[in-house]
């Protein structure tokens, strides 16, 4: 899966970075919930107030259990990328062969 590149500072990660559109409103939701809970309940995440990082699992097995399918399969494309992480910004990139739902 994803390959990590060595540095000075660290190890360094690749990212999938879409439009916060790219990501189903419950989802949006379940980040949000994740953020003003502590992390009790929702979707394990980074946020901010443009948007979220989600961490993608190296193996599709360990995706948790109550990812939609829609993030499902957005974790797919960004494995298939050698990506760690996807990145979701108000700002971000839009792909128009993927669902939008904004």
């Amino acid at each position: 899966m994803s390959k990590t590149k060595p540095s000075t500072a660290g190890l360094v990660c690749r990212h999938l970075d879409l439009s916060t559109g790219h990501l189903p409103v419950a989802e949006r939701d379940a980040c949000e919930l994740y953020l003003s809970s502590g992390g009790t309940a929702g979707r394990s995440c980074l946020g901010g107030p443009y948007g979220w990082m989600i961490y993608v699992p190296t193996e599709a097995e360990d995706v948790p259990q109550d990812v939609s399918p829609e993030l499902a399969a957005l974790m797919v494309q960004a494995r298939e990328q050698d990506c760690h992480y996807i990145h979701f910004d108000r700002d971000g990139s839009i792909d128009e062969t993927l669902p939008f739902y904004d």
